[in-house]
């Protein structure tokens, strides 16, 4: 262990107290706890790519007099074993909430990984360059994140039109795993020594990695998805996390393929301001006026009779 890592695994008993948390899941063949100064390494060049420097203020850990939303105690349950470490992913989900004006589940699953590696203060610098820089992921971890499904969509449009037809019919639309993919950065996706690999390349590149990434994806497995199903094209997009998960020399080539210059010099071509805007109107716009405007129907009243009965 390096003294450069100020986050949980820095706890001389974060294995006792922490090492079966939910955050660890993808912790496959116990990969971290053998590779403890390789990860942290991966996690310091996070720092360098973000322009982020370490936080050098005294944390106060002290618990906040209220936990706020019930959504951060049940994440912190999902992420974390021990109290101590779950009051500190509360009260840094806490400060998110109040700086960001709102919270969506994606963010805990990134802040969770980050604190593995990072004191709670600069975990949240690294979640406000994510959450405000436009290079990365803006308006993604809203409640309703309408700017990740447009992204989704604006790459599902970049897929050959057959394949577009193909998942279509099988209902296989992009707002139903990009909020995984891309809010959420594949962390509970990506066995964490192929993950690690992923997290690198976005870090540097930004959000048109995840471009890159969605089109490497649909490159390796168009023959797959044409052969699929629903319940199986399901499963192949959950990565690792599915039940039949695809084998994992091919994940680790989709991470790696992403940043050739096939898919990058495509990505860097694109008008993303048009391509979003026809996104948004061609998929979304309706469907959410549809939806808010809803909220003004008049419910009908039921009457209860006051007569007893006979």
């Amino acid at each position: 262990m390096t003294t450069t890592c100020s986050g949980l695994l820095s706890s001389a008993d974060f294995w006792a107290h922490d090492g079966d948390a939910p955050i660890l899941k993808f912790n496959a063949n116990n990969w971290l706890e053998s590779h403890t100064v390789e990860a942290i390494n991966h996690a310091e060049s996070w720092l360098t790519s973000l322009g982020v420097q370490p936080s050098r203020v005294e944390i106060d850990t002290k618990p906040l007099a209220s936990e706020g939303a019930r959504i951060f105690r049940a994440d912190a349950n999902r992420t974390y074993r021990s109290e101590p470490s779950r009051q500190l992913f509360i009260k840094l989900l806490s400060f998110a909430q109040t700086k960001f004006g709102d919270y969506q589940q994606s963010m805990g699953y990134v802040a969770g990984l980050l604190m593995l590696f990072f004191d709670p203060a600069t975990t949240f610098k690294i979640l406000t360059i994510l959450n405000d820089h436009p290079n990365f992921l803006p308006g993604y971890w809203r409640g309703e994140a309408t700017s990740c499904a447009v992204d989704g969509y604006v790459c599902f449009g970049l897929l050959k039109p057959a394949l577009q037809d193909h998942l279509r019919r099988i209902g296989l639309m992009p707002e139903t795993f990009v909020q995984k993919w891309f809010a959420g950065l594949c962390i509970h996706h990506l066995p964490f020594h192929v993950l690690f690999h992923f997290l690198d390349r976005f870090f540097a590149t930004g959000n048109a990695y995840l471009f890159q990434f969605f089109l490497a994806f649909f490159e390796e497995f168009e023959d797959d998805m044409f052969q699929a199903s629903n319940p199986e094209a399901n499963m192949l997009i959950r990565l690792a996390g599915g039940e039949r998960p695809p084998a994992e020399d091919r994940l680790r080539s989709v991470v790696e393929a992403a940043s050739a210059s096939r898919f990058a010099d495509r990505i860097a071509k694109l008008d993303f301001h048009r391509l979003r805007c026809a996104a948004f109107h061609d998929n979304l716009s309706l469907r959410l006026q549809r939806a808010n405007e809803g909220m003004w129907q008049k419910q009908e009243e039921i009457e209860f009779s006051d007569e007893e009965d006979a």
